[in-house]
């Protein structure tokens, strides 16, 4: 035993360089893994602890006291035997109109509600930021804490909102921890004033919105609960639940996890494609001494010992530094993430993760290096003493006419040579660089389709709407529909397509006409198809008994195209027919779309509200709006596409920041490779090249041999990974985008992206390429009278 570890420990100095290679790269895998278990792991915890320690309610019910009794919901609440606690009714008014802060606009509707006593011991809000009172004072207003990170406000800051058409200034004097509006994907939003607070920014007349809170003993039973509130009670307003509270904060984070595991576990099998070659590589090299070591009594056993020993100690140094450095990322992301939560002392426990990463890595190294090494106990030592290493099987074909030509350089042709010469190697090399192209490609296109969600917001499921108008129906001489529509009909220079629309809820039904589940969707003055909106399967509704549902109630239900959906919908029961299946990013995957006939032969009052202005191209989106605002006043408000608003372009700006990050990890690795296999085989060809010096070939000669060699095994990579990429990217997406509505993802390819990205895995590897030839200086004539 002694004498295998002072070889292990003279292997490990003579090859140092390799070794340290394989383990730096062993770091960047098992660091790649370990981070996306863990947040996979941990990234619903922070949502949890700070709902649970805020006490925050289950369902909030979202009601106009006119059409349902508050005093009536309260006791049919308090009397059930799954509620904890029912909150106090709290006023609420809706401020859509953009706010103002400064010079600038923040365009995020809110809900501007009262606090109360009720607050302190239920749906309680934590001040992160500002002076610790019970409730704010006149005047004042609390802000949700992602607030200061997106819109950079601070304490102190005076913030205008338009209330039917009046200015209403107020102090932003903390911001705070809402448990139920923790995202800032969620529009709208919540903000607190002080009680007694809205009387002053509103007429009493106005202020018929309520909000309550029910907080249940066992959330599990949340869906059985609120089918059977259904069931015995006629509700005519809106719920927020806490499923769709959760999945709002987690699920950009969720997909960023999936991303990084998916490839991850790519990086890992590639990191085990270069033990198996360092291994095999080794047993090349050491084919005599191995004969010697077998003549010396060495049984086959102790000879794959060794090379297994080799790998085996170097995971077990590489495996720890990875997970060490993966604890400080994750908490540095937990922490960012955490942050505007405000959890005090918030702990996680990643020694799952960390286990799993560290067995399954472990393991696998252990399998594939005892694979490998067995080729070590099959060398038979008198024919290894005798010769040097043979490969049985078949020489090389021929060069190929078109590497055989007088006029291509020489150094190109013995390049090509080399790479077809080592059949073995030139499969290594070709998988690894195409595993790598083809993800650094795939990161290149899913940024670009994320950075191009105005190319193709439809596919999104968002309308082609460049601006919103709201027509504010609640002031003294409100715009009818009909004098809104021909005024704005008189800007056809600058508006393409208006769409008229409203939303609406209802009711899905079972089978016994039971109310199992409230959805929200959008109800269209003029055909859907207009929008530029399309289904995924079948087509747009067009009578007054069709309907399309979203994939992801689609799916929650079991309905498809044909199907008949009863719904409880404007205070009557209806049988719709479906007649398409969306899809839609906005709501996760949760809505339905409507013609105007539908609700008016439910509802001969109904109006649209809101009209999607699709405007030209050479319109100033901005100019436009202040037009529009100026001559209609206090009648409308406007606001930008959701694809345009904070929130989105937040998101979209760290899916660009991961990606970037992935690819630069793969772009690493394939430098690494390159180096570690060129140092490999100069080893491995130390014969031939001392004969290419004897013949005048120069350093720069032999750089350029090995160039080529690399540049022809990049452009295998290339061949296989792009369009590899191409085909799988969009159905990896497609999984990964499931959850949050996107069956088909609107994925774009980037042509110029893609070029750079070649150029610069072209330009790395050369430099790679370039400094491991340096190891030619190292050969000289002596090697072959040694021979």
């Amino acid at each position: 035993m002694k004498s295998l570890l002072l070889i292990q420990l003279s292997y490990l100095i003579k090859r140092k360089r390799e070794f340290l290679l394989v383990g730096f790269s062993l770091i960047l895998t098992i660091l790649l893994l370990s981070i996306a278990l863990s947040l996979l792991r941990i990234i619903g915890e922070p949502f949890d602890i700070t709902f649970n320690n805020l006490r925050a309610s289950e369902i909030l019910l979202l009601f106009d006291h006119r059409n349902d009794d508050k005093d009536e919901i309260t006791r049919w609440f308090s009397k059930q035997d799954e509620v904890l606690d029912v909150s106090a009714p709290s006023p609420y008014i809706m401020v859509n109109a953009p706010l103002i802060y400064g010079e600038s606009e923040i365009d995020l509707s809110v809900q501007l509600t009262e606090h109360h006593m009720g607050q302190l011991t239920q749906d309680q809000t934590r001040i992160l930021k500002g002076t610790l009172t019970e409730h704010p004072n006149h005047g004042e207003i609390w802000l949700p804490s992602h607030f200061e990170r997106s819109f950079d406000l601070h304490l102190g800051d005076t913030l205008g909102l338009n209330i039917n058409g009046t200015l209403r200034e107020l102090r932003v004097s903390a911001f705070v921890v809402d448990p139920h509006y923790l995202s800032a994907i969620f529009n709208p939003t919540r903000a607190w004033v002080a009680p007694g607070e809205l009387p002053f920014l509103a007429p009493l007349s106005e202020l018929n919105n309520n909000v309550m809170g029910i907080r249940l003993k066992d959330r599990d039973r949340l869906d059985a609960f609120w089918k059977r509130f259904n069931e015995s009670f006629e509700y005519a307003g809106k719920s927020l639940q806490y499923p769709i509270f959760k999945r709002a904060f987690t699920s950009f984070y969720t997909l960023l996890s999936s991303v990084l595991l998916i490839f991850s576990v790519m990086g890992l099998l590639i990191s085990l494609l270069i033990i198996n070659h360092t291994i095999s590589s080794h047993v090349f090299s050491d084919y005599k001494q191995i004969g010697v070591l077998k003549g010396l009594g060495f049984t086959p056993g102790n000879m794959v010992t060794l090379y297994l020993l080799q790998m085996c100690f170097l995971a077990l140094l590489a495996l720890p530094v990875g997970l060490f450095v993966s604890w400080f990322v994750v908490r540095a992301v937990v922490n960012w993430i955490t942050e505007p939560m405000g959890i005090p002392d918030f702990t996680y426990d990643l020694t799952t993760p960390v286990l799993i990463s560290f067995g399954i890595t472990l393991f696998l190294i252990f399998a594939v290096s005892f694979f490998s090494a067995r080729k070590a106990g099959l060398v038979k030592p008198v024919e290894a003493i005798r010769n040097s290493f043979q490969r049985k099987g078949r020489r090389s074909r021929k060069v190929p006419k078109a590497f055989s030509s007088l006029w291509l350089p020489l150094s190109l042709l013995l390049g090509e040579r080399f790479l077809s010469g080592q059949r073995k190697n030139l499969a290594f090399m070709g998988i690894n660089m195409a595993g790598i192209v083809f993800v650094v490609i795939f990161c290149v296109n899913i940024a670009n389709s994320f950075d191009n969600i105005h190319a193709d917001r439809t596919a999104w499921g968002f309308d082609k709407a460049d601006v919103v108008v709201n027509r504010n129906s609640f002031i003294v001489l409100p715009l009818k529909h009909g004098q809104l529509m021909e005024m704005l009909q008189n800007y056809d220079d600058e508006i393409r397509t208006i769409t008229p629309y409203n939303y609406a809820n209802l009711f899905l039904l079972s089978r016994e006409n039971k109310a199992v589940k409230e959805i929200q969707g959008k109800v269209y003055s003029d055909a859907i198809s207009k929008t530029g909106l399309e289904n995924i399967t079948g087509h747009h509704p067009a009578s007054a008994d069709e309907i399309s549902l979203c994939i992801g109630t689609a799916q929650e239900f079991h309905r498809k195209v044909g199907d008949k959906i009863p719904v409880f919908i404007e205070g009557q029961n209806k049988v719709f027919t479906i007649t398409g299946i969306y899809q839609d990013v906005g709501n996760f995957g949760q809505g339905f779309r409507l013609q105007e006939k539908a609700l008016l032969a439910l509802n001969p009052l109904f109006e649209p509200q809101f009209y999607g202005l699709e405007l030209y191209p050479n319109v100033e989106r901005d100019v436009f709006r202040s037009r529009l605002e100026n001559q209609f006043g206090e009648t409308i408000r406007t606001e930008l596409g959701i694809e345009d608003r904070k929130a989105i372009v937040s998101m979209i700006s760290n899916v660009r920041i991961a990606v970037f990050t992935i690819s630069l990890f793969f772009v690493l690795v394939l430098v690494l490779i390159i180096y570690n296999d060129q140092n490999i085989y100069i080893r491995q060809k130390k014969i031939s090249f001392v004969k290419l010096k004897s013949l005048g070939f120069t350093m720069r000669d032999l750089r350029m041999v090995l160039l080529w060699k690399t540049a022809l095994n990049l452009v295998i990579g290339m061949f296989i990974g792009i369009p590899l990429s191409l085909w799988l990217g969009p159905s990896i997406m497609n999984i990964l985008t499931a959850d949050i509505g996107l069956v088909r993802f609107p994925f774009i390819p980037y042509p110029i992206g893609m070029i750079v990205s070649i150029v610069v895995l072209f330009v790395l590897g050369s430099l790679s390429v370039w400094f491991a030839a340096n190891a030619f200086r190292k050969l000289d004539f002596r090697i072959i009278s040694n021979v």
